[in-house]
């Protein structure tokens, strides 16, 4: 009895997989490419050449001085936000990355890589009456570890964006491994 009970199970679950298993119809030239989500518009205060200074917390009661550039720009047909940004201290590293919005899951996601090879990926909020971004992400850390963590960007006006960088070796967030604040300005 369990033996054929089994066969039963299995012939009725390979009958609805192949059922679902081929091709979807997708008639492409009915598809029309969508606009730009209104949601990424609060991400356009960015475009444009910015420099940056921040000050990292060592640890030690002292901090360390970094200065960098970043230029924003819309690509992919004003479908995403592209960055470049190259930091300046006790290390120096580039890095690259794309910010939209998620049709889907109807959230802002973005992603960048720099050029350890090192990347993050994380989704963000938006609070347009703080002109505050909360960015959160899983990534590798410049030290080549798992990093879990977050950065809030406040805008202080059209020209001057203030924000704070902190990431810890775990997901709890109990262990701190790195903690900057700082300034970008608008060229």
């Amino acid at each position: 009895m369990r033996a054929m009970t089994i066969v039963l199970t299995v012939s009725l679950v390979g009958s609805l997989c192949m059922v679902g298993c081929g091709p979807v119809d997708v008639d492409f030239a009915t598809l029309e490419k969508p606009k730009p989500a209104p949601e990424l518009e609060p991400l356009g205060r960015f475009v444009g050449d910015w420099t940056l200074e921040a000050e990292q917390s060592t640890g030690d009661g002292s901090t360390e001085k970094w200065t960098g550039t970043a230029t924003w720009k819309w690509v992919l047909g004003d479908m995403y936000l592209y960055g470049d940004l190259a930091m300046h201290g006790p290390i120096d590293f580039v890095a690259s990355g794309y910010w939209g919005w998620h049709p889907v899951k109807k959230t802002y996601t973005w992603r960048m890589i720099n050029d350890w090879g090192y990347p993050q990926m994380g989704t963000a909020t938006y609070d347009d009456e703080q002109k505050l971004w909360v960015m959160k992400y899983k990534g590798i850390g410049l030290d080549g570890t798992d990093s879990w963590g977050q950065y809030t960007l406040q805008w202080v006006d059209d020209n001057t964006v203030t924000w704070e960088y902190h990431e810890w070796a775990d997901a709890l967030k109990m262990i701190k491994k790195i903690e900057m604040r700082g300034a970008y300005k608008r060229k």
